[in-house]
């Protein structure tokens, strides 16, 4: 450019006029690039049709009264037979007398009797009732553990042969029966006392449940008003997982497990869509698809759930190893096979919709937990299993004594959750989750520990 002085004026590379024309070309085609990647993207645009689960619209009304089992499966319905080496069909049939699924004779309760007297009394004399009084516990816990102080004895928490839990209460039925097999304390988080118990036991790593948490509850009322989730989540789809009956494992890659079968699928899903599922849990078999719902990182944060939201001796002693705040929501029948994890794990019960809408059993989930030591007993898969940590072995139907001879030595324990509890899973404890009702359900891990790992080890972990 020539100057009226005759000195021509320099210009610095990034100020001439291409470099600034290059620069606009190049914003304007990264943002071409970003809206092309949100319509292409399922979270924004919506799945495609293989991958969707598609909405249920008829919804049949389910009987108003007390709270029932679910349908039985239809005259002469087998479950569907997969091929694979694995879980796919033969991991059920493997445990079941006669190899077939649903060819035996499926389980049949023998229930505990009632405690004489009923739930108040059960109570007075120390032994756990569930706060509805539907179930008490079989054995009495010392005035609900405030005897063991802070230094919870070496038999804590007592474990009773899997044989008579299953028996008493098979984990394909729903409906409460009137004694089960509890022996963890609960504690009252308002009184201070008890949190202190608590957070003991939580560093010896030991499992138990928490109640009356202020936040917690606050959460749960929340969650149970009608159209509150609803607005939460949107019209979004969320990861749902999809299987052909009542019964959910994990499993990550297919382990070099020629002709492995996965045994559920990731579908995507919106919320009003699952929950019309749920609403119509009662009126489904356990031998049709079930549909078990997540919600996960960056969609909940621990803002969501405010006793993950920060370091706490006992709730989130490693804060900073957190990976976050998980949900999962089950419905009635669902089932989640039993195995273990390697990290602490705080399990807090949401409550569900209310059951004027016939969401029976809402907000409630029965788990068996075991000793991390009865890996010898449960037949985990091994390490490099696609499902490995998984117990082989299908809990909810007859199992073959000749092929799985250890199993009737395991011993295990039941606690079934309400709205507002606090469930602690110490690292490597073997635990087997089922849905009574529609429940909202989330957890959050704080760091490792190696309390219980050596035992895990001698089964090869």
């Amino acid at each position: 450019m020539q100057l009226a002085t005759g000195k021509s004026k320099r210009y610095r590379f990034y100020q001439t006029p291409e470099f600034k024309a290059a620069v606009c070309f190049g914003l304007a085609l990264a943002s071409l690039c970003y809206l092309g990647y949100q319509l292409y993207d399922p979270r924004y645009a919506g799945p495609s049709d293989d991958d969707v689960a598609k909405p249920y619209v008829a919804v049949h009304a389910s009987t108003v009264g007390a709270p029932h089992e679910k349908r039985g499966p239809d005259p002469g319905a087998t479950r569907r037979w997969r091929v694979g080496e694995s879980w796919g069909g033969q991991w059920r049939a493997s445990s079941e007398p006669g190899g077939a699924y649903m060819a035996g004779r499926p389980l049949e309760p023998h229930r505990v009797g009632a405690f004489f007297g009923g739930a108040d009394a059960a109570t007075r004399s120390g032994f756990y009732a569930t706060p509805s009084g539907d179930s008490v516990a079989v054995e009495a816990v010392a005035g609900n553990c405030s005897s063991y102080g802070v230094a919870p004895p070496a038999h804590y928490p007592a474990h009773y042969p899997i044989t008579q839990i299953i028996e008493n209460w098979p984990p394909d039925l729903v409906a409460v029966p009137p004694r089960h097999f509890a022996s963890l304390c609960v504690f009252d988080h308002e009184d201070e006392i008890q949190r202190r118990q608590a957070t003991a036991f939580r560093k010896k790593e030991l499992p138990f449940v928490v109640r009356h948490i202020g936040e917690v509850d606050a959460v749960v009322k929340e969650w149970s008003t009608p159209g509150v989730l609803e607005r939460r989540l949107g019209t979004k789809y969320y990861r749902c997982e999809r299987s052909d009956d009542n019964h959910f494992m994990y499993h990550g890659g297919h382990g070099g497990l020629r002709g492995w079968s996965s045994p559920t699928e990731n579908v995507q899903m919106r919320y009003a869509d699952w929950l019309a599922y749920a609403r119509n849990a009662y009126n489904t078999t356990v031998l049709e698809d079930h549909y078990y719902f997540r919600v996960s990182p960056p969609d909940m944060t621990p803002k969501d759930v405010p006793i993950f939201s920060r370091d706490d001796p006992l709730f989130m002693p490693k804060f900073k190893e957190s990976k976050g705040v998980h949900c999962r929501f089950g419905y009635a029948g669902i089932v989640a096979e039993a195995h273990f994890d390697g990290s602490r794990n705080m399990v807090v019960e949401l409550g569900g919709p209310p059951e004027s809408l016939g969401h029976f059993n809402s907000g409630r989930r029965r788990y068996m937990l075991a000793r991390p030591l009865e890996c010898r007993n449960a037949y985990l898969l091994p390490k490099g299993h696609p499902s490995g940590r998984h117990s082989e072995i299908d809990w909810s139907r007859p199992v073959d004594g000749a092929k799985f001879p250890k199993w009737a030595k395991m011993r295990a324990l039941e606690v079934v959750l309400e709205p507002g509890d606090v469930l602690y899973i110490p690292g490597y404890w073997i635990h087997y989750i089922m849905s009574l009702g529609t429940n909202f359900q989330c957890n959050s891990r704080s760091g490792h520990s190696t309390a219980w790992q050596a035992d895990v080890g001698k089964c090869g972990f």
